[in-house]
């Protein structure tokens, strides 16, 4: 007789008490069983079943019987899901993965709805009911409250088809069974309570933790340890270990630096490649972990997630007994268990990193970049954003909109706010746009660019946008000081062969010129080739400097030779002028370049020379450098300090900071009366601090500029008169 009706709480009553009636008649148990499984496809449509019994329930001795569902599935079924049911104790439904992924060319891997239900009687396990099917929702719901139902019915139906076999021994400790699928109470709390700490735990440092420690306190192990499995290398990755001799904290360490080794080496990587727990006696030592007592059994569990291996756990003892069948079946369902919270704690930490990674390259480039929600409020910037609009940090300001807050803030040095304002308009009427442009601040005076993109999520919804900022200023600078130079350089050039082209035209055109007209113009148009001749050593000595392949000739040099040379050199240059040296012996030499330190020297003391009011005085001094006399980045060590004074026109402080810059010159009238391309202190900064020193100004506005510079001591080597007051060491 057939009962229908559209009522789902009716049909399963319908169906429990047909099923009860069934186990209580009289045929053999496998055909109860068989119809049992008909009368559940009336409740759910499901695939294939089994139910795995102990007709004596589950203990040494008892005789194992699996009975399965007429229909059947190609795909085998995984003991190692029955013994993680009956050691939990409750019904389990997940979703599995059928098949090899090794193996594709028999059964394709496919995912697949599982239900377990452990059945208990009288504290006794008596057998584990499992069903699949293709889809997991056919086993959610009223399924599991039918079996629930049925389970002390199924107890009885075992039990009476095991009272006719003969009677076994009463167990010597409670929860010892065959196979390892019923475990002792306290075992049994281990798997309760991890099962709780793995629900809860994403980090994954501290799940792997929990996994070790929870491992060899249920096994008896004296260590352990837990790789990773990197799948891409085919290496495993030692990420923790506990109880070996060389590390005594007596807790478990993360290996630093963490040990790799190929799964090609070792029993934990045949338990990756075969995919089961592996054990051996008289076990070696895995190459990544530290020298430990020697063990006489060694076991590795592969832990799986959807067919792959996530982590080995391996474990050692030093007796070779340790690992019996309770402790197997007990870690089988540790590393079952453990699977899916390892999986999501793996990508989690995958994805932690990612965002950390992100982060740190969102905040350290050097590109002011911000994402801006569709009412133009800054999420989130980087420093460079505040930097380059000089702006404070955002904790300072909660709620910062671009669009009010910002043309607010650089309403001052904008000279046209309305294009700032109109430009953050624009993305706000047409937010999935592209936008930029080009502003220009002053006080300080910056050249900025703004690229605004629309940002999107994952649904490719609009979000907002990006607003990407770079500093061009010193482009801008770079261009206007190339141009200058061009200029300058072409004024350079210009002057002196107007000069060599017109003298040299007179001497070859007049035949009247008497001798001292004719020496006249050839020492002007000598003076002027010397002065086109400076000008390109100085082009050829800022592009080697700039390449590095300078090279120093370094030695003992004594400075007061080289000042010597100079006086002389400069003589007709220091007509009118007085020059004042200040140099009190005896001074150790410097270890330096003699040409090299010269060329500065030379530099400086011309400049003096060139912007110094006719009458005045210029003061070299060369003295030992006090700590005092050194600015604050100065390097350490010892130093001679050498200064040139002059009562010049001075510097203005904003032109000091660039001053030993290229193509940089002071642009006031009294500098500009003067030659040069401002290649100069450029060349003395760089040839300076090649020797490992350093140079800086120190000026005032009509009254004159100090520069100084420093160069390393020589320091003799032993047997050599560092006091030697003979000539240079060339």
């Amino acid at each position: 007789m057939t009962h229908e009706t559209d009522d789902p709480t009716t049909s399963m009553l319908i169906v429990v008490a047909a099923a009860s009636r069934i186990l209580q008649e009289e045929q053999p148990l496998v055909q109860r069983i068989h119809r049992l499984f008909g009368l559940l496809r009336l409740a759910t449509r499901y695939r294939d079943g089994r139910l795995t019994c102990w007709l004596q329930s589950a203990r040494p001795g008892a005789t194992r019987q699996q009975i399965y569902s007429p229909e059947s599935w190609a795909y085998p079924w995984d003991n190692s899901l029955t013994r993680s049911v009956a050691l939990g104790g409750k019904t389990v439904t997940k979703t599995i993965a059928l098949g090899n992924s090794r193996q594709t060319e028999s059964l394709p891997v496919i995912s697949a709805g599982y239900l377990g239900a452990p059945i208990f009687w009288g504290g006794r396990l008596w057998g584990i009911l499992e069903l699949r099917s293709d889809d997991q929702r056919r086993l959610d719901g009223r399924i599991g409250e039918v079996i629930e139902s049925l389970k002390p019915q199924l107890a009885a139906a075992i039990a009476q088809e095991g009272a006719r076999l003969p009677r076994l021994p009463t167990p010597r400790v409670a929860g010892e069974t065959p196979l390892g699928l019923t475990l002792a109470p306290s075992l049994r709390q281990k798997i309760i309570a991890l099962n709780e700490q793995l629900d809860r735990t994403l980090d994954l440092h501290e799940l792997l933790g929990i996994i070790l420690r929870r491992a060899l306190e249920g096994s008896g192990a004296e260590a352990g340890a837990i790789t990773l499995v990197d799948s891409e290398r085919h290496e495993l990755v030692l990420h923790l270990y506990e109880g070996y001799e060389a590390e005594r904290t007596g807790a478990a360490l993360p290996a630093m630096p963490r040990q790799r080794w190929s799964w090609d080496i070792g029993l934990a990587g045949q338990a990756v490649k075969t995919q089961r727990p592996l054990l051996v006696r008289d076990a070696g030592r895995e190459p990544g972990l530290p020298p430990g007592m020697p063990f006489l059994a060694e076991l590795a569990a592969p832990i799986i997630a959807d067919d792959q291996v996530l982590a080995v756990l391996i474990l050692h003892s030093r007796r070779a007994n340790t690992f019996n069948e309770e402790v197997l079946a007990f870690i089988d369902a540790l590393r079952e268990r453990a699977g899916r919270p390892l999986a999501r704690a793996a990508a989690y930490q995958v994805a932690y990193e990612t965002s950390y990674h992100l982060g740190q390259v969102f905040s350290s480039l050097p590109i002011g970049l911000a994402l801006i929600d569709l009412n133009g409020r800054v999420i989130r910037a980087n420093p460079a954003w505040y930097h380059v609009w000089r702006l404070p940090e955002q904790s300072q300001r909660p709620s910062f909109f671009v669009g009010i807050d910002l043309v607010e803030h650089l309403l001052a040095r904008l000279d046209n706010p309305f294009r700032l304002s109109e430009f953050c308009d624009l993305g706000q009427r047409a937010p999935d746009q592209v936008f930029e442009t080009s502003l220009q601040l002053r006080q300080p005076y910056q050249a900025l660019h703004v690229l605004s993109v629309p940002t999107r999520d994952s649904q490719q919804q609009l979000t907002g946008r990006l607003w990407v900022v770079s500093d061009r200023t010193r482009e801008r600078e770079s261009d206007r000081l190339k141009d200058e130079f061009i200029g300058i350089v072409s004024h350079e050039l210009r002057t002196p062969l107007t000069s060599i082209l017109g003298y040299t035209e007179i001497l070859l055109n007049r035949q009247d010129l008497d001798e001292t007209s004719q020496r006249e113009f050839l020492t002007t148009v000598s003076n002027e080739a010397e002065r086109l001749h400076k000008l390109v050593k100085d082009l050829l000595d800022v592009s080697r400097l700039e390449a590095g392949v300078v090279k120093l000739n370094r030695w003992a040099v004594r400075l007061g030779n080289i000042i010597e040379e100079l006086t002389l050199q400069l003589h007709t240059q220091l007509v009118q002028h007085k020059l004042l040296i200040d140099m009190r012996p005896p001074l150790p030499p410097v270890f330096a370049d003699r040409d090299k330190v010269k060329q500065i020297i030379f530099n400086l003391l011309s400049n003096a020379i060139k912007y110094s009011p006719e009458g005045t005085e210029i003061q070299l001094t060369v003295r030992y450098a006090e700590a005092s006399d050194l600015p604050a980045n100065h390097p350490p060590g010892q130093w001679m300090l050498i200064v040139v004074r002059d009562q010049g026109i001075g510097i203005a402080p904003e032109d000091q900071a660039r001053l030993f810059e290229r193509f940089q010159r002071v642009d006031n009238s009294n500098t500009r009366q003067k030659s040069g391309v401002g290649l100069g202190l450029y060349i003395t900064r760089l040839l300076v601090e090649l020797h490992g020193g350093r140079i800086w100004v120190q000026s005032t506005v009509g009254k004159g500029s100090s520069f100084s510079f420093t160069l390393p001591i020589w320091s003799a080597p032993r047997g050599e008169l560092a006091g030697d007051e003979g000539g240079d060491r060339e």
